[in-house]
């Protein structure tokens, strides 16, 4: 599929790489790495290849970190990497897989330490690689921070070597965002609408209920950010919120008005307690069991985006038939979302893997405090439902039962007999 995947959020980094106006609804970051490993976008496939060669590199080697050796481990990463989880996210200028695969370097490293008592030089060159990838994303030095603070309250035997490297890389990752952000020219990594989002989305969301009125006091604290009328957005119960594009939202007076909004936000959680709660599991309901917040439903948009859209930058496949029928084990895994996306069900299964195998314990317990994090911040503040968001977990509880799978079977009689 040379020369790769391109969305809309690609296209949209791709620019800000080329024209030099970097905005921090992606991190500044992301979009100086976009520009080193394109050449400044003039060798866009080199960044797509990059892309995918970092993001399969760090599975293996947090598998190879993990993992007992054999056939199964070699087999399972062999299987994962061939999927669309891997291999179409990997092709894309997004970067869920770049801080996947930062994250999957750290973790492999404290897992090596884990077992051997100490850092080894590869080890420090690892958390090196993932202090300059997990920047990427805006969620990435907070689940680190609380992935360190998990492993210093349950792994005790080992808190001495896995929380200071996980905090080293804690403090590499900030140093390089606040840099990065200086250097863009801007005064917040993140955008200010953009941290409340999910919140601007609850209410909106519980405002189209007519069954809910909302007081003088809590439009006070609304007003200022768009008029009454926008307010209430049904759409904004499963998806992005159309106030974004409201006539009257006003997205620079977002910042000021943040206390004003946390108020009603929170006025509105002691007065509907159950509603808002409801409302905001709802619409993150693919961080969820199946079920928990009613039944699965499909977003507008596909779990591994498939295609290259229009552009400006002479973006478009060399080998148009052979893209298409690639295209369609990608159509495959977004049909299965429900359950291929769905970071909660493979969080379980990395939970079950842990308490069931002790041999892995040790090893997989940093994994599962990251994934954790992951979760739980995605539980609280992910403006929508996004598999992608949670591909950490994906890929390590994917690539667990893939494992699993292969060391049953080759661990079963007939197989042994045929070997």
């Amino acid at each position: 599929m040379y020369p790769g995947l391109f969305g809309e959020d690609s296209l949209i980094t791709l620019g800000q790489a080329r024209s030099g106006d970097i905005t921090v609804w992606f991190t500044a970051w992301w979009v100086w790495l976009i520009k080193a490993f394109s050449l400044n976008t003039n060798a866009i496939p080199a960044l797509t290849l990059a892309g995918v060669l970092i993001f399969t590199f760090s599975i293996r080697d947090w598998a190879r970190a993990v993992l007992p050796a054999g056939a199964a481990r070699t087999w399972a990463i062999v299987v994962l990497c061939a999927t669309p989880l891997v291999g179409g996210l990997g092709i894309q200028v997004r970067h869920d897989a770049w801080m996947t695969s930062g994250f999957l370097l750290a973790l492999a490293a404290v897992a090596r330490a884990s077992t051997n008592g100490r850092l080894a030089a590869s080890d420090y060159i690892r958390l090196i690689a993932a202090v300059w990838l997990i920047p990427t994303r805006h969620n990435g030095l907070g689940t680190l921070i609380v992935t360190a603070v998990l492993c210093g309250i349950t792994m005790p035997g080992n808190r001495r070597i896995v929380f200071p490297s996980l905090i080293a890389v804690a403090a590499g990752v900030f140093l390089v965002t606040q840099g990065a952000t200086l250097a863009a020219g801007r005064p917040h990594s993140i955008d200010p609408a953009q941290a409340v989002e999910w919140m601007m989305a609850d209410v909106s969301c519980l405002a189209a209920d007519g069954a809910v009125q909302l007081t003088d006091a809590e439009w006070a604290g609304l007003e200022p950010i768009a008029d009454k009328t926008d307010w209430p957005q049904p759409v904004a119960c499963r998806f992005v919120s159309p106030l974004f594009i409201a006539p009257s939202f006003k997205i620079g007076a977002v910042e000021a008005a943040t206390p004003g909004l946390v108020r009603t936000w929170l006025s509105l959680l002691r007065r509907h307690p159950l509603k808002l709660t409801f409302v905001h599991v709802r619409r993150v309901n693919l961080f969820l069991p199946p079920f928990v917040a009613g039944v699965p439903q499909q977003t507008h948009t596909p779990f591994i985006h498939s295609t290259i859209l229009p552009n400006d930058f002479g973006l478009e496949w060399a080998w148009p038939r052979v893209a298409e029928l690639a295209r369609l084990p990608m159509r495959a895994w977004n049909a299965l979302r429900a359950v291929l996306a769905n970071a909660a069900i493979w969080l379980i299964v990395m939970a079950f893997v842990s308490w069931r195998r002790h041999d892995l314990r040790l090893t997989l317990g940093p994994t599962l405090a990251a994934c954790v994090a992951l979760e739980l911040g995605l539980l609280a503040t992910a403006p929508i439902a996004e598999g992608r968001y949670g591909l950490l977990i994906l890929v390590v509880g994917q690539l667990l039962a893939v494992f699993l799978v292969f060391e049953r079977w080759w661990a079963s009689p007939s197989a042994l007999k045929a070997a």
